[in-house]
């Protein structure tokens, strides 16, 4: 079934060499990637010969807004400002339709100012049959024959440089229109708002892709900035419908690729070198293709890059926060693990330390892989317990007269001496002494 589509496009507009006056020479659209999809030589030929743009098609100004499409659909006289006076014929030269327009008498001056001229473009409004293809190394909609035409506007703001903008479904008879970029755009931050926004949460988009149907969306407050991606569907009179389901998380990536000698070239032509004696001139490109950032947009990003260094420093801050608690712990791990060493080696030994002795033996533990070295300390506690037992009089025998050490093989008492001393205690004396 045709769609209705509207295709936005750059003017193209000289005075007529007719010599009927308020005239203007037209080119209503040329081959290649437009606003709603790829128009080929063929499709705009087979146009010009159904006679799809025919004498008497209206020119209007602006696109006609969201109520006046439901409650004036045929437009209002006030916005006419001309009529093709003949048929749009296809010129193969410019590859694309071409034909005189008549203004209407009260936009004359308008009409053929030049400095409005260079500011505005031109949106044709039919029905075509589209369908989904590739055309010229890119994907898209591909518009493959126009069977009737309504308007063509002239606007402030079309489609420019190929871009393919979303062709929506219409709620009357099948059929579609295209809403422009800032339309979409404006449609998008309405939904999104509307899903996302609340008090001192703040949404923006940061592109969108028409044919997938994707919008990229950031949600900031005050705890959190994010970007999002979600799908949406528009309808005929531009409104954005959000797709079910939760958006999915998502990150900018930039990518940088080599530039080829052939890409060189083709972004910095050589100028024509003029004939000698001729005076140099210098023509203007017909399209700029510069991309340009709006001034709230390039505020935007600089508040974010600021953001960005304040996270960053914040999250450095919270890594060092995290890695000295987890040393405190390991720390702490490691001196209960040796207060339990010293436990079980003292009472082994049958030895008590004292709490100084303790705490000298907790003083500058051995670490192997961030733990305690189990091995080390426990040979390191078992030689502090022997020394405190030896001092406490383990392996000596104590008892009236002189103490002996019974390891010392060099000082030994006989039976009889040891007797003597016994009773010369009590002063006694051994028998027969």
């Amino acid at each position: 079934m045709p769609q209705r589509l509207t295709e936005s496009h750059t003017l193209t507009v000289r005075e007529s060499t007719s010599d009927k006056p308020a005239r203007l020479q037209l080119q209503l659209i040329d081959e290649g990637w437009g606003s709603s999809g790829y128009y080929s030589s063929k499709v705009l030929e087979n146009a010009a010969t159904a006679k799809v743009f025919a004498k008497g098609t209206k020119l209007f100004f602006d696109h006609p807004g969201e109520t006046e499409r439901h409650d004036r659909p045929e437009r209002s006289v006030r916005d006419l400002a001309a009529v093709l006076a003949e048929d749009a014929t296809y010129d193969p030269d410019r590859k694309g339709l071409v034909g005189e327009a008549t203004i209407v008498g009260p936009y004359r001056d308008l009409l053929t100012d030049e400095t409005f001229l260079d500011s505005i473009g031109m949106s044709i409004a039919a029905y075509a049959d589209t369908t989904i293809g590739e055309a010229q190394g890119r994907k898209g909609t591909i518009v493959t024959n126009l069977t009737e035409a309504f308007s063509v506007d002239f606007v402030t703001f079309p489609g420019r440089g190929g871009k393919v903008l979303s062709v929506l479904e219409s709620a009357r008879a099948g059929r579609v229109s295209e809403a422009s970029t800032e339309d979409t755009r404006r449609a998008l931050i309405d939904a999104l708002r509307g899903a996302y926004g609340a008090e001192d949460t703040w949404v923006w988009v940061q592109d969108f892709d028409p044919d997938q149907s994707l919008v990229w969306f950031t949600v900031e407050s005050p705890d959190d900035w994010s970007t999002f991606q979600q799908g949406y569907s528009t309808d005929d009179a531009g409104a954005v419908t959000l797709a079910d389901g939760d958006p999915t998380q998502v990150r900018a990536r930039t990518e940088y690729v080599p530039v080829t000698t052939t890409d060189a070239a083709e972004a910095s032509p050589k100028p024509p070198v003029a004939p000698a004696g001729s005076t140099p001139t210098h023509e203007s490109p017909k399209e700029d293709t510069m991309p340009q950032i709006e001034e709230g947009r390039l505020a935007q990003l600089e508040a974010d890059a600021g953001r960005v260094q304040t996270l960053e420093s914040e999250r450095d801050a919270a890594t060092t926060e995290r890695d000295e608690a987890r040393e405190a712990l390991a720390a702490r791990d490691r001196t209960d693990q040796a207060r339990t060493i010293i436990t079980t080696q003292a009472r082994e030994a049958g030895v008590a330390f004292t709490a100084m002795e303790e705490r000298g033996l907790l003083a500058g533990l051995p670490v192997k892989d961030g733990a305690l070295d189990e091995s080390a300390y426990t040979d390191t506690v078992k030689e502090a317990a022997a020394e405190v037992a030896k001092a406490a009089g383990a392996g000596t025998v104590r008892g009236f007269g002189q103490t002996v050490d019974e390891t010392d093989t060099t000082n030994t008492v006989t039976a009889e001496e040891s007797r003597a001393t016994v009773l010369g205690a009590f002063g006694m004396s051994p028998k027969g002494a």
